[in-house]
This record gives C-alpha cells, sequence and structure tokens, in this order.
C-alpha cells in the first residue's frame, strides 16, 4: 500500500472530480476503497466533491483510470472527470492527445483550444451511445424506448432511455422546473424493480438552435452542477429525436458552466464527443489513514489563483446567459 495519496481536485463545469495518482488497489485495501472516497467526498467531514478517478499512469501515452461515485459506488464512467483526467495527462507528457482505458471501454482525449476567458479546456471522445443497451436501464420495456409514456418515471412527461455507457432517462422538456427533476430522480433511485440497475435523469430545455439547457440527478450523487455523460445522452436524445443535427456541435448549458457535444458516424452508431472545461481546483497530499479514520479530515492545498480566475469569469458568463433566458436552478 502507498503511504501518501497523491490527490488533485479538478472540475467540469464545477462538477468536482478528485484525481489520484495509482491504481487503487495499489493506494488502499480493496475492501477500503469505497469508504475512503466517501469520506474524501464528505462535504463536511472530508475535502468535498462529486466523486474520485483513481488513474495509473502506463508512461506511454495510455492510462487506467477508475471511477466511484460520492457515495463510494463504481461507476463505468464521469465524462466531466475524464475531461480533467486527461487534461492532467496531457500537461504532465507535453502531448495533445492520450488514451484513457476504464474497465472495457478507451477514452482519448485531446487538447482543445482555451476560452477567450484563458480557461483550459479538453475534448473526449466516449464510447457510442446505445438505444438497445444489453442490461435494461428499465425493466419491462421494448428497445430502443424513444420518448415514450413510463409512469413509474414520472405520471406525464416522456423518457428516452439511453446508455453512454451510464445509464440514463432524459426528457425534453418546455420549462424547467427544479423540484419536478429532483423528485423525479428520487422516484427512479427508489424504484429498484422498474429501474434495476440505476440511472442517471436529465431534463433538457432547448434555448435556441444548436443550444440547450441540461441539468441531471445522478445516482449515487443527486443533484449536481453537471455531469459529463448526461450532456452526451442528451445530445444523443436531441439527434434521436429529430431536434439538433447530428454532427453540428450544440453548446450544453449545465448551472455549473458550459460545454459543448456533437456525434460522429462509427460504424452504423454514434459517438459523442465531449468539450468543455478541465480546471485544477487544487493540489494535496493525503495519508491514506486520514481517509479510514474519525473525525475531519486536515488537508494543505496548493492553488492557482489565475485559473480559478479565469474559470470564475466564464461562469458568470454563463449564469448570466441563463439568467436572462428565464432558467434560474438554485445551483446558480
Amino acid at each position: 500500500m502507498s503511504s501518501v495519496l497523491a490527490v488533485t481536485k479538478t472540475h467540469g463545469s464545477r462538477n468536482e472530480i478528485f484525481v489520484i495518482d495509482g491504481a487503487p488497489d495499489a493506494l488502499l485495501p480493496a475492501g477500503d476503497v469505497a469508504r475512503a472516497v466517501e469520506r474524501l467526498c464528505d462535504r463536511e467531514l472530508g475535502l468535498g466533491g462529486d466523486g474520485a478517478y483513481f488513474v495509473e499512469d502506463l508512461g506511454d501515452g495510455t492510462a487506467k483510470a477508475w471511477f466511484f461515485n460520492p457515495d463510494g459506488s463504481p461507476s463505468l464512467l464521469c465524462g466531466n472527470g475524464m475531461r480533467a483526467v486527461g487534461r492532467l495527462l496531457l500537461d504532465r507528457h507535453s502531448a495533445e492527445s492520450v488514451l484513457v482505458h476504464t474497465g472495457p471501454y478507451s477514452f482519448a482525449v485531446r487538447r482543445a483550444e482555451p476560452s477567450s476567458h484563458g480557461v483550459a479546456r479538453t475534448a473526449v471522445e466516449l464510447p457510442p451511445v446505445d438505444f438497445t443497451p444489453a442490461d435494461p436501464i428499465v425493466a419491462g420495456v421494448e428497445y430502443p424506448f424513444t420518448d415514450g409514456a413510463l409512469p413509474a418515471y414520472h405520471p406525464s412527461r416522456t423518457v428516452t432511455v439511453v446508455a453512454v455507457p451510464n445509464s440514463h432517462l432524459i426528457t425534453v422538456v418546455d420549462a424547467y422546473d427544479e423540484n419536478e427533476l429532483i423528485a423525479t430522480g428520487r422516484r427512479v433511485a427508489a424504484d429498484a424493480e422498474t429501474f434495476p440497475i440505476g440511472a442517471n435523469t436529465s431534463f433538457v430545455l432547448p434555448l435556441a438552435e444548436d443550444e440547450a439547457f441540461v441539468h441531471t440527478f445522478e445516482r449515487g450523487a443527486g443533484l449536481t452542477p453537471s455531469c459529463g455523460s448526461g450532456i452526451a445522452a442528451s445530445r444523443a436524445t436531441l439527434s434521436r429525436l429529430g431536434l439538433a443535427e447530428p454532427d453540428r456541435p450544440v453548446l450544453v448549458r449545465n448551472p455549473g458552466g458550459p460545454a459543448r457535444s456533437w456525434l460522429q458516424e462509427r460504424e452504423g452508431r454514434w459517438q459523442p464527443l465531449l468539450e468543455g472545461n478541465a480546471t485544477v481546483v487544487y493540489r494535496t497530499e493525503l495519508e491514506p489513514s486520514a481517509l479510514l479514520g474519525e473525525g475531519a479530515v486536515k488537508w494543505e492545498e496548493d492553488a492557482d489563483p489565475a485559473e480559478a480566475s479565469a474559470f470564475a469569469a466564464l461562469y458568470e458568463e454563463n449564469a448570466g446567459i441563463l439568467r436572462a433566458r428565464g432558467v434560474r436552478p438554485s445551483m446558480l
């Protein structure tokens, strides 16, 4: 086991993800990983975040990664976190692209142009979207399930089911109601019979041509400022419903900031790309025992004020546009 954990707190559209150097089983006892992640992400006793990536840098332009939700449960993907993982590897190796392996999937991450505010951005190629998932996201329905009624999900709204590879339930709305989104997400989380593997729930509000607001209630995390795979699933659903051409970038505004997503054709399937900020909040080191003990975790951080200031300008611009259009989520 490692004597110290090298931890970088990052965020993609304020979706705060810890990136930890090394494979989880090389850093912590296998039975303690979930507990350590939950404690790390605890916003009262820990450092506070929305999940953690463990990353083993293989040194040849590739890496292996393992993602855990803030409750310590494993997940196949965090799109916003993958942007940050890629950014750290790109910077470390002075590279333009890297390949990150997670379970059976591989993610190509490339450096993108910084924003006009000076915000570092990356673009990640996610696995092809799947409207007929092998692991049923909703039990007892025929796939593809597109824009269909599902009373267990919502008494009146329709939903589209898609995997990217995380399971997602996407609803296009004509007005955003945060309480309705929370109630729907909680309904899904509480109904394991209908939703046997759980699912993220997103409401999508088209704002203009090639522009939309997306907010996601994430499995294992609840309402978050942004969800990268939720952006990709929402983007694919817009094209599935004929509301956006697949290859046209759509500007997606989350409460936590803006990102772009579009689809490329690969062997008859849509592969989403997700482009947005990959911001370093701070770096720190922790003793593994600090995440396995009791009481509040203590840490010292090495932050970059210029990086925080650049993103703050981008965030305020995005928030102002949403407010002007009558979209006022509580996280703004």
